[in-house]
């Protein structure tokens, strides 16, 4: 295990988001040419989701070796990335047994690449107003671009999200989650 440690460390950093890359764009075209074809976007982004928590837990094997509070650093990580593959095979196996309905005819592209901007901004975000700020509003705008309109709901989720990684993250398996700048300066006065 020591071996695929380092490796991961190494140059599977590069390798294996290629190795899932390919096996996307592999199930992407077995899913047009197939029977399936009518559920190629569902097929394609649920193993998109999959080959993502697969990638997610094995990049864990090459995190440095270090505890917090008695977790290790991996812990997090990986039950996320389990959690996602779980979901992920569960959708797929809805769509092979014909209990999804089939892929609109066209889809939304702009609301992809405003939530992959959100993303982003998001990244940017916890650098300098912290985790709990960016998640909070993160979690409040992709509602609100997904066509939930109930504001005080979506304030209710943003807010539930932001005390429920609070508590379990940084209290609770002592993870530090970066406060970012804008909240450090608050906190030093």
């Amino acid at each position: 295990m020591e071996s695929f440690s380092s490796w991961v460390a190494g140059s599977g950093q590069a390798i294996l988001p290629l190795i899932g890359a390919c096996i996307v764009l592999l199930a992407w075209v077995l899913a047009r040419r197939g029977s399936m074809r009518h559920y190629v976007g569902r097929i394609t982004l649920d193993t998109a989701l999959a080959v993502t928590g697969l990638v997610a837990y094995a990049l864990t094997y090459g995190f440095p070796s270090m505890s917090f509070a008695g977790v290790d650093a991996e812990l997090v990580p990986r039950v996320w990335a389990g959690l996602l593959v779980a979901l992920a095979i569960a959708r797929l196996v809805r769509v092979f047994r014909a209990k999804e309905s089939p892929d609109p005819s066209a889809g939304r592209l702009d609301k992809v690449l405003l939530l992959m901007a959100l993303l982003v901004l998001k990244m940017v975000g916890i650098t300098w107003a912290g985790y709990f700020i960016s998640a909070g509003l993160f979690v409040f705008m992709c509602g609100f671009l997904l066509g939930y309109r109930d504001v005080p709901k979506l304030a209710l989720v943003a807010g539930g999200w932001v005390a429920f990684s609070y508590f379990v993250f940084y209290r609770l398996l002592s993870v530090p989650l970066p406060t970012g700048q804008l909240l450090a300066a608050i906190l030093r006065r």
